[in-house]
């Protein structure tokens, strides 16, 4: 696809029949030789510069929505699509320690991964559906402003392309100084911590309060990991206590 190419992933919840939530994607697929590292709980990838670090992520996940799963892939290049399925139940029971792999002859040209929970523990209702758009939007807000990223959410048949929409930031006179000249209440920060890290970014006073939203978050590798949407990080000796 060249430099047209876009990262697509499609979130998709149904509520339907016990419920399912499936997962799909249009970049380069699970290759033969990442084939068994990936499905191994926390096997580290050989590159652990991006956002798969652990190697505990997707499937940790898929277990504490469902007791049944399986994920599709075609990796781009091979001419085999490859599928494997997951009974947690069956595996603890019968203390099954190899899985079976199902193959399919496949065009090379084609690539995705698609991950398929059903039999969920728990469906997902109307108010948390609405958080999980939230927090999706607000967990990946990085990757949309970069134009990297095209996220959709599909709830019972809708499609919706998710977006953040930043909050606006504070133009006002010093506090100290109501007749002065406004400014913008934000200030970049960049400092290092130990091991050769850093931390790097802003603060602001948003124009509008908000006790929900208000709060730091924090990213690492572009994705948010703590402070999403209306769970922001809030420590005390910063903040005071809420409300205050």
């Amino acid at each position: 696809e060249g430099e047209k190419y876009k990262l697509r992933i499609a979130v998709e919840i149904n509520n339907n029949d016990g419920g399912y939530i499936r997962i799909r994607d249009n970049a380069a697929g699970i290759h033969h030789n990442d084939f068994v590292r990936a499905f191994r709980p926390a096997e580290l990838p050989i590159d652990r510069s991006g956002l798969c670090e652990f190697g505990m992520g997707m499937k940790s996940a898929a277990c504490w929505f469902a007791p049944n799963w399986y994920v599709r892939t075609k990796a781009l290049g091979e001419n085999v699509e490859r599928k494997v399925e997951f009974d947690i139940s069956k595996i603890v029971n019968d203390n099954i320690e190899e899985l079976n792999v199902q193959s399919l002859a496949s065009s090379a040209n084609r690539h995705f991964t698609e991950i398929y929970l059903f039999k969920l523990h728990k469906t997902p209702q109307s108010r948390t559906i609405s958080k999980i758009r939230e927090h999706l939007a607000s967990i990946y807000r990085t990757f949309f402003e970069n134009n990297i990223l095209e996220l959709h959410f599909l709830f019972n048949g809708d499609d919706e392309i998710l977006e953040y929409k930043d909050p606006k930031i504070l133009f006002a006179p010093p506090y100290d100084n109501h007749k002065g000249e406004p400014i913008l209440w934000k200030r970049e920060i960049d400092f290092p911590i130990e091991n050769n890290l850093s931390v790097r970014g802003f603060v602001a006073i948003r124009e509008k309060a908000s006790t929900t939203e208000a709060g730091f978050a924090l990213f690492r590798r572009g994705r948010l990991i703590e402070g999403s949407y209306d769970n922001g990080f809030r420590p005390d000796f910063i903040f005071g206590n809420p409300n205050s």
